[in-house]
């Protein structure tokens, strides 16, 4: 879960350097908006677990931080936020467990996150060469640690989508999708370390997948998917 955190701290150094070569702020700030939300939900996700490390101690911080940065409305409040969130992260604490809440925007999890993770993992994970190539197995295994957070970090949002009254629905499609990833993350971290089948992490992914076509875009899409 830590390398998970680390990874969406690289990709919103990315993010942030990029916002001002983009004329449109709201054009601009979508990477920003997509990878603080989500390191929101991670961080809350790593809170509210029994994972034991250093960096469990400052949970806490990272979700504040992460979703100040979300909501920044200009340039220089994003920059300002980002540095936040990295003193953050280089904090140390003493860890205590967190109740669940809901920390993060839905849409740009659902439009945003999900897809944009999917494609990634697709790409990397198109064969098995590939997969083992470089970073790319690391990669992979990181984004099925934010798919399962995400999932999690979702299920105090129904009021966010198309169904707002099926609150019982939405949680157990939500708790579906993070088991479905989290048994994608044994796959492929069992593939990386020479002891799994690739076929059976590709299947893996499928039912990842399989989940969220058929009950969130069917039955909650709209303002989540708008």
């Amino acid at each position: 879960m830590e390398s998970a955190i680390d990874s969406l701290l690289e990709s919103l150094k990315r993010d942030v350097d990029d916002i001002d070569m983009i004329p449109n702020f709201e054009d601009g700030v979508l990477g920003v908006r997509r990878d603080a939300n989500a390191l929101a939900v991670v961080a809350m996700t790593l809170g509210a677990s029994d994972y034991e490390a250093p960096i469990c101690g400052v949970a806490s911080d990272l979700i504040d931080a992460s979703t100040q940065l979300a909501k920044a409305e200009t340039v220089a409040d994003v920059k300002k936020a980002y540095q936040a969130l990295v003193a953050a992260r280089a904090k140390k604490g003493t860890p205590k467990k967190l109740e669940w809440k809901k920390v993060a925007e839905l849409q740009p999890l659902m439009k945003n996150a999900l897809p944009s993770i999917s494609t990634d993992v697709k790409r990397l994970s198109r064969n098995e060469k590939t997969f083992l190539r470089g970073e790319n197995a690391q990669k992979v295994i990181n984004d099925s640690t934010i798919l399962a957070a995400i999932a999690l970090g979702c299920r105090e949002n129904v009021d966010e989508t198309l169904a707002p009254t099926e609150e019982k629905v939405w949680r157990e499609y939500c708790d579906r999708l993070a088991t479905a990833s989290v048994e994608f993350n044994k796959r492929a971290n069992a593939v990386a370390a020479g002891k799994g089948s690739f076929d059976e992490m590709k299947e893996a992914f499928k039912a990842v997948e399989d989940t969220c076509s058929s009950t969130c875009h069917e039955k909650f899409g709209g303002k989540a998917a708008e």
